[in-house]
């Protein structure tokens, strides 16, 4: 039976309805779904719902900044909850990052910066740009965290010709969870424990350290049955830790200009017996004057490995002093070893020779000047009264 036109009329704006939502259906199919980057990609949208344009840049996350952070594998949702009704609102939660990070908590907490409370995990590692652990290891992740950390401490900084400044981030010396102060002992940069921390990318020099008059009077102290204080160990002199020699922020670099004067200064600081003695020697006064060319304190006595004179091994062991020397002085015989860097001429007992020979010297040097001295202002007399007589004389000729 075919429909009349009265039915077919009735049932048109029927099929046109269908036809339309199943159009709609589709589009609706076609479209991609809904997304947080859809508003929060989207700074001119959120200044639109926002206070002020700085609120607006705080709920700003491009997807691609997310996408290549630590967290890249994550939803939105595992961190964000309460977000089903828009605008958010109060309604919004989000997680503390030690829901997932439970074991970085418990070192944190023993911290200065969670004793004193003035940092959390978002003021070094970010919020939606979360560095991995790879790119924290890369030259740009170390830049990054280093600019994280000096947004705080502004002083001390380390300067861009320090070694330190492209090839380690702050983390890699002070631990990046368990921060602790210089002065306490358990601290990574505590005099007693920077051989470990040092260490760790200068193994060979830390292994050689190790046996040297410097690290073993470390391992003296350290295996004290108390903990030492920064009353009882000056942090930058003693003991004769890594920081002591080469600094903390601002370290030098054996190429460095100024490099040997600064190096005797270092050793000088504990070394005060030996100092005046190297300053007045040809060595000394070379060095103070800048020359690059002569020896300081480790050309002789070596940098990591310095030994007691009386150890075999030592390099100024009289078995070994020739070579030392011989590395400055390729002429060198055994009578040049005998000269002595560091006698001291006030000493007559250790030094006789060295004592008398300066004192007798300084005596007839001070007995030459005071008897030409002398000499010098009576002739100067002499002259100037012979002048006078001469121009008296000459007056009278004149009278007659």
């Amino acid at each position: 039976m075919r429909p009349t036109p009265r039915t077919a009329g009735r049932l048109l704006p029927f099929l046109a309805a269908l036809a339309a939502a199943v159009v709609t259906t589709a589009d609706l199919r076609a479209q991609p779904a809904l997304t947080c980057e859809a508003c929060h990609g989207e700074l001119e949208l959120l200044r639109q719902h926002a206070p002020t344009l700085d609120e607006a840049r705080e709920i700003h996350v491009p997807g691609e900044s997310v996408a290549a952070s630590a967290h890249g594998g994550m939803d939105c949702t595992d961190c964000h909850t309460g977000y089903r009704r828009f605008p958010h609102g109060s309604a919004v939660t989000t997680a503390s990052c030690t829901a997932c990070h439970s074991s970085q908590l418990e070192t944190w907490e023993e911290g200065i910066h969670a004793v004193d409370g003035n940092a959390d995990c978002r003021a070094c590692h970010g919020v939606h740009d979360v560095l991995t652990v790879q790119q924290m290891r890369e030259p740009a992740g170390t830049v990054t965290m280093r600019a994280a950390c000096a947004s705080c401490h502004f002083e001390p900084r380390t300067p861009e010709d320090d070694p330190h400044a492209q090839a380690a981030a702050c983390h890699s010396c002070h631990e990046p969870h368990r921060t602790l102060g210089v002065g306490n002992p358990e601290a990574s940069i505590h005099p007693l424990k920077q051989v470990e921390t040092c260490g760790a990318c200068h193994d060979t020099l830390a292994r050689t350290w190790r046996g040297d008059v410097h690290g073993t009077a470390v391992s003296r102290l350290a295996t004290l049955d108390r903990a030492v204080s920064l009353e009882e160990v000056e942090v930058h002199l003693e003991p004769p830790s890594c920081t002591g020699c080469h600094g903390a922020h601002g370290m030098l670099t054996p190429t460095a200009a100024d490099f040997p004067q600064r190096m005797a200064e270092r050793c000088s600081h504990c070394h005060e017996e030996f100092a005046e003695s190297f300053a007045d020697s040809y060595h000394g006064q070379a060095t103070e004057l800048g020359s690059g060319g002569v020896a300081t304190c480790y050309h002789c006595h070596g940098a990591h490995d310095v030994l007691p004179a009386a150890d075999d091994q030592s390099r100024v062991n009289e078995s070994n002093l020739l070579g030392t020397c011989a590395s400055c002085h390729p002429a060198a015989t055994a009578g040049f070893t005998q000269f002595q860097p560091h006698a001291d001429h006030n000493d007559r007992e250790k030094y006789p020779m060295v004592y008398w020979s300066y004192h007798l010297m300084t005596a007839l040097l001070i007995g030459v000047f005071t008897v030409f001295g002398a000499h010098t202002a009576l002739w100067l007399v002499r002259l100037g009264l012979d002048a006078v007589r001469s121009g008296s004389g000459h007056v009278s000729s004149d009278g007659d």
